[in-house]
C-alpha cells in the first residue's frame, strides 16, 4: 500500500520535476552556451521574451525606447530577447535588411496576425520567396508609371478635401488624410475599387480607430502561443471583445478586403480590365497561370490582400506625415524644396508635373529616400534586430 501511494506521488512530482530540470537547461543554455550569450544586455531579456513582452503588452510598446537606452549603457550591439540582437548602427542597415541568404521569418512576429496565407505571415523562407515573387512585378517602375492616372486622380481628391478643411477653418489630421489617400489609391490598384475612404467623414476617422484597435491586438499576440490568434478569430465578437477588447476589430483588414477579393473572383475575364481601365493585382494573381491552385483558394487571396491594404496604407501614411513634419519644423528646408519644384510648376496654373519628372529632382529624391528610410526604420523595432538562433 505504502510502495503505492509513494508511486502515485513520485508520478505526480515527475512533471513537476521535468518542468524544473529543463527550465533550469534552458537558463543555463541562453545565458552561457547560446551563440548570443557573448554578447551584452539585460540577463532577464537573455532568459525570456517575457521582458520584452512586458514593456510591449503592458507599457504600450515602449521596448522601442528602451532598448535606446540599453544602447547607451550596453554598446552599439545588444541582446534584446533569447533570440535576437539589436545593432544601432547605420553602417548595418543595409546588412540587416539584405535579400541575399536564406532567413526563415520568425515565428513570433509572422503569427502575430493570423494570416499564414500572406507574404508577411509565411515563415518558410522558400515559400515567402515564391509569394513574394508573384506580386513583386507589380511594383516595378513602369507598372507605377501606368497607375500615375488612377494616383493623380486620387491626389487630386485628397487635395480638394484639404481645401474643405483650409475653409472652413477646421483642425485637419493629416495622418488619416494621407491613410485614405493611400489606401485609396493601394485598393484601387489592387481590386479596381478605391473604397472611397476620402471622401467618408474625417477621414473616416472611425474606421482608423478600428484598424488601430486592431493592430494593438496583433502586436500583442506576438508574445501568446501561436494557437492564440487563430482561436480569437475563430470566436464570436462578444467573446474576442471580453478576451481583449482590442481584439473585436481584429479582423478589420480581412473585412474590409473580403468583398472586393470574392467580386474580382467573379470577373476572370478579360472584359474586366477593360471596364476597370488598369491592370489589378489581384486580378492578376487570380487568374495567373503560374501559381499553383492551392495559392489561389480564397482564403489565401484574401489573407494576402487584407495585408497590402493594410500595410501600403500604414506605412505610405507614416512616411508622408513625417517628411511634411520635418518640412514644417524646418522652414529652410521647405524653400529649398519650392523653389526646386517652381523649375517644373511656376505657378499654381502650371500642368502636374509627372512621376518621371519628379524623380529627375536632386532634393526631392534625397528627401524622400532619406525619410523613407528613416521612417521605417523606426517604426518597428523589428527592424534593427537580427535573429540568429
Amino acid at each position: 500500500m505504502l510502495g503505492a501511494v509513494q508511486f502515485g506521488l513520485f508520478s505526480l512530482l515527475l512533471p513537476v520535476i521535468a518542468t524544473a530540470l529543463y527550465g533550469a537547461g534552458l537558463a543555463f543554455y541562453r545565458l552561457f552556451l547560446s551563440p548570443l550569450s557573448k554578447f551584452p544586455g539585460p540577463k532577464l531579456a537573455a532568459l525570456t521574451r517575457k521582458y520584452e513582452s512586458y514593456y510591449e503588452a503592458v507599457q504600450n510598446y515602449e521596448y522601442l525606447w528602451k532598448i535606446k537606452k540599453l544602447h547607451q549603457k550596453y554598446g552599439p550591439i545588444i541582446r534584446i530577447n533569447p533570440h535576437e540582437l539589436h545593432i544601432d548602427d547605420p553602417d548595418f542597415f543595409d546588412k540587416l535588411n539584405s535579400f541575399q541568404g536564406k532567413w526563415d521569418k520568425d515565428p513570433y512576429t509572422a503569427h502575430q496576425f493570423a494570416n499564414p496565407g500572406s507574404s508577411v505571415g509565411t515563415i518558410d523562407h522558400d515559400l515567402h520567396r515564391k509569394r513574394r515573387a508573384a506580386v513583386l512585378p507589380f511594383f516595378s517602375k513602369q507598372k507605377i508609371y501606368a497607375l500615375e492616372p488612377v494616383i493623380q486622380s486620387t491626389i487630386d481628391r485628397l487635395c480638394n478635401k484639404m481645401e474643405e478643411y483650409i475653409k472652413s477653418g477646421r483642425p485637419l489630421n493629416l495622418r488619416n488624410a494621407y491613410k485614405c489617400f493611400a489606401a485609396d489609391v493601394v485598393a484601387e490598384y489592387c481590386f479596381a475599387e478605391s473604397g472611397g475612404l476620402l471622401e467618408k467623414p474625417d477621414f473616416s476617422l472611425a474606421h482608423w480607430k478600428e484598424h488601430q484597435q486592431g493592430l494593438k491586438a496583433g502586436l500583442r499576440a506576438r508574445y501568446l502561443p501561436t494557437w492564440y490568434m487563430p482561436v480569437v478569430r475563430g470566436a464570436p465578437e462578444w467573446i474576442r471583445a471580453t478576451v481583449d477588447p482590442a481584439a473585436k476589430h481584429f479582423e478589420v483588414w480581412h473585412r474590409d478586403v473580403d468583398g472586393p477579393v470574392r467580386r474580382m473572383e467573379d470577373k476572370k475575364n478579360e472584359d474586366f480590365f477593360e471596364k476597370a481601365g488598369h491592370r489589378t493585382i489581384f486580378h492578376e494573381l487570380i487568374n495567373s497561370e503560374i501559381l499553383p491552385p492551392q495559392e489561389k483558394q480564397t482564403i489565401r487571396v484574401i489573407q494576402e490582400a487584407g495585408a497590402m491594404v493594410g500595410a501600403g496604407g500604414e506605412s505610405t501614411s507614416q512616411v508622408l506625415t513625417a517628411l511634411t513634419f520635418a518640412l514644417v519644423a524646418n522652414p529652410d528646408k521647405l524653400k529649398k524644396l519650392r523653389e526646386e519644384l517652381r523649375t517644373i510648376m511656376p505657378d499654381s496654373n502650371s500642368p502636374m508635373p509627372s512621376l518621371k519628372q519628379l524623380e529627375k529632382l536632386p532634393y526631392l529624391e534625397k528627401l524622400h529616400d532619406t525619410n523613407a528610410s528613416h521612417v521605417i526604420g523606426l517604426s518597428t523595432t523589428k527592424t534593427g534586430k537580427f535573429r540568429l538562433v
